[in-house]
């Protein structure tokens, strides 16, 4: 005889005392939420496999699979660790799904738009940083050139003409008036 105080529980298959209780309505809502969250942490997991190097439907099957068994087993461990009733209900795992769905439908949009404007906030600095150094190196150089021309320009004011020494002329003499002779002998003008 089974230990309920019905007597038609002993004919009925679907009532037994081994059966376990319904739990109450707080912690059917506990749970709800806890997978609630357990799913929008499984939606940012999966977020994140997006940024993992390499493309394609098949790399994409694999982590959805992937994600799909985590999912079990993160289930089946809430069940069995936090629930008040202690085994995995199908509300459990509604609300991990509901948890995804809410990631990508609600929260994923934002928090993206969120982490682009810090990472824009975080790298203001270093490209203001940068923009200043380039904006210095380009004074510099503009500088050093400046200089460069101008030490150029002196010297080649103050620079002395150099003229040959008169033994040197005088040597170079014959040789000045080969080279006028072949010119005239090839129909070149001598002045």
């Amino acid at each position: 005889m089974p230990r309920t105080a019905s007597p038609a529980a002993g004919f009925w298959p679907a009532c037994s005392a081994s059966m376990a209780a319904a739990p109450a309505a707080w912690a059917v809502a506990s749970d709800i939420l806890w997978c609630l969250g357990l799913g929008c942490l499984l939606g940012a997991a999966r977020d994140l496999l997006d940024f993992v190097p390499g493309g394609g439907a098949v790399r994409c099957f694999l982590w959805d699979i992937a994600v799909f068994a985590a999912a079990a087993v993160l289930v089946c461990g809430f069940a069995a660790g936090v629930s008040s009733s202690g085994v995995a209900r199908w509300y459990m795992a509604a609300g991990t799904l509901g948890g995804a769905l809410a990631w990508y439908g609600a929260l994923r949009g934002g928090l993206h738009r969120a982490a682009r404007l810090a990472g824009k906030a975080l790298r203001w600095p270093f490209w203001a940083a940068w923009r200043a150094l380039g904006r210095l190196c380009k004074r510099c150089a503009a500088a050093l050139r400046s200089c460069r021309h101008k030490k150029v320009a002196k010297t080649a004011k103050n620079q002395k003409k150099q003229l040959q020494s008169l033994p040197k002329i005088v040597y170079n003499e014959p040789y000045v008036a080969v080279c006028a002779e072949k010119a005239q002998e090839r129909g070149h003008p001598v002045p």
